[in-house]
């Protein structure tokens, strides 16, 4: 479900702070007028969050169909949070123009405000405003708590019934004032969410006693440049390419800036640090510069630093608590087993850029088109936290705690007689089918119950849970691969989130799991993805993108063979049976079931339709293949 906030100049410190609070439970997004009047929203919402408007002691201002998709959505029962807002309660409709929300059965309406300054500040300030006379005499509202801010105290949260819906109403606006509390920020917004009905998670310390402070950072924080002990050219070669020396000596500087590099999303500041007590002292500094001023906002604008550690030095658990870099380089050795690079080649995983929180790892490689051009491949990008986590089209990843989200940068020439590039489509395929067959490696889920990961097309990974445990199907990740052409290569950047340890009630890998002490982990099941990838992406390139050789494996691991489904893309809609991938295109190949098919198509029975991945979406609940918005 989602959680939408209405676009104003508050809106990104506010979404953030709702992220930091809801995530996994609910995905956070942005939502403009425009999207209100002519998306339908209203059947994925769980709640419309408001803030105030951008015009100073201004009512909320909305076109019209957006304020009567609002009006039917709180009619049916839907909720919304107002923050920075009062609200008037009125026997009869306001004048045209103004948004309002209209109770048929008391017959009176809600009318957000914009508090005035002088009740604000004043600490005993009402939010509501209904001039000579009191709130309940009109219609009855529960008045639920207050929040002691800095700035604002003494205020109150007003909740007031409207159909079968809820609206609660915050007089105060922090995300509007460069205000420090945001642990109060916080209470605030988890106590108004929870007591208008949504499912808080509950932010737990590692002793397992309740923390009223997010897990996820607020902001980007510095990334580690490692490479497998014993392959210190690796981190050279990077560097190199990056046009930035290598200072790997004896005498390098304690206190080196190796250089900037400056590109369309992100500046990167990359640092040498000659030991990994230097490398925290720089570490602690950027997270202390950061965090002061972002004010719970992501800081878009900072410098990426990026620490570089002398040859074979790995960060500890203490530099990165949340990442164990000596498993999981020692896990990859062990799978890879007797793989043998020449002397400035390495393979899948063998370099890799890793951070607590960054704002995107696909973001890091894909919009960066100067610093993407110039690294070395293959290179991995890997973060515990995702800011701004991308999926498909529009669509956010989260990232909760367990969750394991990289990106590999990989590269092919683009000479005609090296490498079709329609074949690039099949790369998402291949993705799944190397997360498919590490989950069946011994040292994750093993054969069994690894075979309850399966492939939903074009780009999700799914389990399918045992009876005891529900016998759902259950999404647990997704791919997102994007390509660029530049200096003769075609540049491929492979995004993947997986749910593998992620704790209850969010579905992870972990779920098949049930004998007392088994645990998975995210450095285990990276090393294993990134081993079987590099497998089918060596057999994949040197058989010229043929789709011939995996195409019974595919079929194997995916939830589709012989399903039959309802196609909406055409009219009327059909019903139609999957068959397979096409081998040219990587298509779905489906077929219409001859009892259910229409002649007004102007086809012959036994004629393919073909479909693409980018243009269709597969609702695997309801059956239905549809266009994708």
């Amino acid at each position: 479900m989602n959680v939408l906030v209405y676009v104003s100049s508050a809106s990104q410190g506010l979404a953030y702070a709702l992220r930091s609070i809801l995530s996994p439970f609910y995905t956070v997004q942005s939502i403009t007028p425009l999207s209100l009047a002519t998306q339908p929203w209203t059947t994925s919402c769980a709640l419309l969050v408001l803030p105030p408007s951008d015009s100073p002691h201004a009512p909320p201002s909305l076109p019209r169909p957006a304020h009567e998709a609002i009006q039917e959505y709180i009619i049916a029962g839907g909720r919304i949070l107002c923050i920075g807002l009062g609200v008037s309660v009125l026997p009869h409709r306001p004048a045209q123009g103004r948004f309002d929300l209209w109770d048929v059965k008391s017959g009176t309406a809600i009318v957000p405000e914009a508090p005035k300054e002088d009740l604000t500040r004043s600490p005993h300030s009402s939010i509501f405003l209904q001039t000579g006379r009191l709130l309940s005499a009109l219609r009855p509202a529960v008045i639920r708590g207050r929040w002691d801010g800095a700035r604002q105290r003494g205020s109150q949260e007003v909740q007031i019934s409207v159909g079968s819906g809820c609206a609660a109403f915050w007089g105060v606006s922090p995300f509007l004032d460069e205000t420090e509390d945001w642990a109060g920020i916080l209470a605030l917004l988890r106590y108004s969410l929870t007591s208008l009905g949504l499912s808080v998670p509950q932010e737990m310390t590692p002793d397992g006693s309740p923390n009223p402070l997010p897990v996820t950072p607020r902001y980007p924080l510095p990334q580690f440049l490692l490479h497998s002990p014993g392959k210190g050219y690796i981190t050279r070669a990077i560097l190199q390419g990056l046009g930035l020396s290598a200072p790997f000596a004896a005498e390098s500087p304690s206190n080196s800036k190796l250089g900037v590099i400056k590109d369309r999303a992100d500046t990167f500041q990359f640092h040498w640090a000659s030991t990994l007590e230097h490398g925290m002292r720089l570490i602690a500094e950027a997270r202390g510069s950061t965090g002061a001023s972002s004010h719970g906002a992501i800081a878009t604008d900072a410098l990426r630093m990026v620490v570089v550690l002398p040859p074979d030095i790995l960060p500890t658990k203490e530099f990165t608590p949340s990442f164990d870099a000596e498993k999981y380089f020692a896990v990859l050795a062990e799978v890879r087993g007797d793989q043998a690079g020449s002397a400035d080649s390495w393979g899948m995983g063998e370099a890799l850029f890793y951070g607590e929180a960054v704002t995107s790892t696909q973001t890091m490689l894909e919009r960066n088109p100067r610093f993407l051009s110039a690294l070395p491949a293959p290179i991995v990008s890997l973060a515990t936290f995702q800011l701004a986590g991308r999926g498909r089209g529009s669509n956010l990843w989260l990232s909760p705690p367990g969750c394991l989200q990289f990106s590999i940068l990989v590269r092919i020439p683009l000479r005609a007689s090296a490498f079709p590039t329609s074949r690039l489509v099949f790369v998402q395929y291949l993705v799944g089918l190397a997360v498919v067959h590490a989950s069946r490696d011994s040292r994750a889920l093993g054969i069994v119950r690894g075979a309850r990961v399966r492939l939903k097309w074009p780009n999700d990974v799914y389990i399918d849970l045992p009876s005891s445990a529900g016998g759902e199907k259950k999404k647990v990740g997704g791919i997102l691969v994007n390509t660029s052409f530049s200096d003769g290569n075609v540049d491929i950047v492979i995004g993947c989130g997986i749910n593998v340890c992620t704790p209850a009630p969010v579905t992870a890998l972990s779920s098949l799991l049930s004998e007392p002490g088994e645990w998975l982990d995210v450095e285990t099941m990276l090393a294993l993805i990134l081993n079987e990838f590099e497998r089918l992406w060596s057999a994949f390139v040197s058989g010229r993108g043929s789709w011939v050789s995996f195409e019974e494996a595919y079929l194997d691991a995916w939830m589709h063979s012989d399903q039959l489904v309802t196609l909406t893309t055409v009219d009327p809609p059909v019903p139609v049976r999957i068959i397979g991938i096409t081998h040219d295109h990587g298509l779905l190949r489906t077929i219409p079931e001859r009892t259910g098919w229409s002649k007004t198509m102007q086809r012959g029975t036994d004629e393919y339709i073909d479909l693409q991945p980018d243009g269709n979406s597969f609702d695997i609940m309801m059956g239905l293949i549809k266009a994708k918005k």
